[in-house]
């Protein structure tokens, strides 16, 4: 009876002992397998305890569902270790306008630099990015890139330079007349400008440079000095003559009759007025010209007055009543000299 109550309690010791190590071994495996990590979802921190093995597995328990262009470090494959921290950055969208195209994009947070840096989106040296290269983007400021291409070039025209006028006296050529000694000749200067372009449209052009191709000649006109005379047969003989004149003649007595009360009898010139004395303007005939005028004989250009201007002439007579019935008349003019 003893010997049989002793076996009984030696088993029950085995049975607990064998159920107290297969508890032990449980709570080790439990210990084991069980992990607990960080889960960060842009700002927001969330531990989570977990018998999964991968990341893809605790974003799936935790409902994490990705979008394209969030990323995940570490990579959803990657086994988990105690303590890990699982990254979700999500991404937003963004457009960069450039050449002729939007593109559209997502993007997880970073400058503009950075953005275009992953887009492969080269910048010339002159490129303009708007916003600049160094704004932040976190998808709550702007999310609209706008780049325009600049270049610049420079540009070569040619244009035309009008050429100027010179005379000189020509001795060869009969007194009054001209003629073309050299014909005037354009210059051709060329300019340079640095031309700017955004686009491929033109903005802004400047002068840099201006290089002279073809200098200009001046037009030479020659002006004739060489005194021609002419002879003209008058009933006293043959006179000669260098220059004439068509003119309105007109008649003068020197008393005052016809100059007024302050008539002293002598002209501009000092000679004392009477037949065969004239008025002239000096611009037309110079004083002390001898002259002769058919009609009335010769006569020296000595006097001026206030109404002889251009192509007349006041012819002094002797007497008032000579100068009334002259008159005014057409007459030819002959500069003797």
């Amino acid at each position: 009876m003893g010997s049989r109550l002793v076996a009984r309690l030696q088993r029950r010791q085995l049975l607990v002992s064998g159920l107290l190590l297969a508890v032990f071994l449980s709570l080790g495996v439990w210990f084991t397998l069980i992990k607990t990590v960080t889960l960060v979802v842009d700002h927001d921190h969330q531990p989570i305890t977990t018998w999964k093995t991968r990341v893809d597995d605790v974003l799936l328990d935790a409902g994490i569902v990705l979008q394209e262009g969030d990323v995940v470090e570490p990579a959803l494959g990657q086994k988990l270790v105690k303590g890990m921290e699982i990254r979700v950055q999500r991404s937003f969208p963004v457009t960069i306008r450039v050449d002729d195209e939007v593109v559209a994009t997502k993007f997880i947070g970073g400058t503009v630099a950075e953005l275009l840096a992953k887009q492969d989106i080269a910048l010339g040296e002159w490129d303009r990015v708007e916003p600049d290269l160094e704004e932040w983007l976190d998808g709550d400021s702007v999310t609209n890139i706008h780049i325009t291409r600049v270049s610049k070039e420079r540009v070569a025209v040619e244009r035309e330079v009008a050429h100027g006028s010179k005379q000189w006296a020509e001795p060869t050529l009969e007194k009054g007349k001209t003629k073309i000694v050299r014909k005037g000749q354009p210059g051709i200067v060329q300019d340079i400008f640095e031309v700017t372009y955004e686009n491929d449209q033109e903005v802004h052009r400047s002068l840099v440079d201006s290089i002279v191709i073809q200098e200009a000649k001046d037009e030479i006109i020659g002006l004739g000095t060489r005194e021609v005379w002419k002879t003209l047969n008058v009933s006293g003989g043959a006179i000669r003559y260098r220059d004439l004149h068509e003119m309105t003649a007109t008649a003068y007595y020197p008393g005052p009759e016809s100059t007024g009360k302050w008539a002293d009898g002598y002209t501009a010139t000092g000679v004392k007025a009477g037949f065969g004395v004239a008025a002239v303007d000096p611009k037309v005939i110079p004083l002390g010209s001898r002259l002769y005028v058919p009609g009335y004989g010769h006569a020296l250009a000595a006097d001026v007055g206030g109404a002889i201007k251009g192509k007349r002439i006041d012819l002094c007579f002797e007497t008032y009543q000579e100068a009334i019935q002259y008159g005014r008349r057409k007459v030819k003019v002959y500069i003797l000299d």
